[in-house]
């Protein structure tokens, strides 16, 4: 019989290979979570340590067990196009100024005067405080849309003449006359009692109702006069009311009733 060739022996080096691949394969098909899982956070762990110890702008002697000096300032360099900037390049400085206050607009007499007049008529329920805001052209502009006034948000002499609102001078500064020195018998004459007549909220609407009403010349300041009470007493005959020509809720009633106030 022919001797059989002996086959030559692997290299030990390989045969440890060999084995510590068979091995590594059957961990992996056992564990395939776990071994996905420490995969992932050691390819993790290499960008953060890549990250740390070459890739930031300032050199770190700790990067991984001590912090920087927290009594240190460190400021990062500015970067212009992907590249740091030296010292002796040109940088431009924005500076934005704001004022300390904002101006107060001043109050206007003749808008002031005009809001009062709206507010007792029920078309204007803000402040009177003389300045033109949303609340106060919205009442305008329903009031003269309710008497036939061109539409508009604008005082103008047509809407004065229409609530009998009169241009004041209050904003203008004037130098006082010195008082002329009161008599004894002027100050006999005058009476510690007398008071300048006091408006009534519905004597004012029922003379802005009347003054709507065709009255041009009716003056609305709340204040009864005969003028007013002969145009209630027209009014009443005119519409079958008991004619008094006192202004009282039955006049008022009838001229919301009609759309000469509200």
């Amino acid at each position: 019989m022919a001797r059989s060739a002996k086959r030559p022996k692997k290299p030990a080096h390989m045969v440890l290979a060999r084995n510590g691949a068979v091995a590594l394969g059957g961990v992996v098909s056992r564990n395939p979570v776990l071994v996905g899982g420490t995969t992932a956070f050691l390819v993790a762990l290499s960008f953060v340590s890549a990250n740390a110890l070459w890739y930031q702008p300032h050199f770190h002697s700790g990067a991984f067990f001590s912090t920087r000096d927290q009594g240190s300032s460190y400021v990062a360099p500015e970067f212009g196009n992907g590249i740091a900037l030296g010292d002796d390049e040109a940088e431009t400085t924005i500076k934005i100024e704001r004022p300390q206050y904002l101006p107060q607009p001043k109050p206007d007499p003749v808008v002031e005067q005009v809001q009062g007049i709206l507010r007792d008529l029920d078309f204007y329920a803000g402040t009177v405080d003389g300045i033109t805001g949303p609340a106060t052209r919205t009442a305008i502009a329903n009031y003269r849309k309710k008497v036939g006034l061109p539409a508009s948000e604008a005082i103008d002499d047509e809407l004065l003449t229409q609530l009998g609102a009169r241009q004041t001078t209050a904003a203008i500064p004037v130098t006082p006359a010195p008082a002329p020195r009161e008599t004894s018998a002027q100050a006999a004459a005058a009476s510690p009692d007398a008071t300048s007549p006091v408006s009534d909220p519905l004597i004012l609407k029922i003379q802005a109702g009347l003054k709507a009403f065709g009255n041009d010349g009716m003056e609305v300041d709340g204040v009864m006069g005969a003028k007013t009470k002969n145009a209630i007493r027209e009014f009443q005959s005119l519409f079958g009311l008991p004619v008094t020509g006192e202004p009282d809720q039955v006049v008022y009633a009838k001229m919301r009733e009609i759309g000469l106030t509200n």
